[in-house]
């Protein structure tokens, strides 16, 4: 997994054909968890890329991506938002939409 360490990367990252960014914070213990999570139940599904930001680091991100708890799963198609997962993430929900661009 990446990170994200400059908002400047941001445009860049979300713009690509399928991309997941996990939001959280250095202190989100779960955050980490389901980070983890995440990573290893997607590892077969090669065509998205998955990055990290930590919004205590970058704030301008939680703000212009309207990030109000952490962890929070955003996943971008070519610069759109496709999905949003706060909290209580709907692993088979994330699955569902990976495997549609996986066709």
């Amino acid at each position: 997994m990446k990170i994200i360490e400059n908002y400047k990367d941001v445009d860049k990252i979300i713009n690509k054909d399928l991309v997941m960014v996990i939001a959280k914070t250095h202190t989100c213990s779960s955050c980490q968890t389901i980070a983890s999570m995440l990573e290893n139940n997607l590892k077969h599904y090669y065509q998205i890329e998955i990055y990290s930001i930590y919004v205590d680091d970058i704030d301008k991100f939680r703000g212009e991506f309207l990030i109000f708890s952490v962890p929070t799963v955003l996943i971008f198609n070519k610069g759109k938002e496709i999905l949003r997962e706060s909290r209580y993430m709907n692993y088979a929900k994330i699955d569902r939409l990976i495997e549609m661009f996986n066709s």
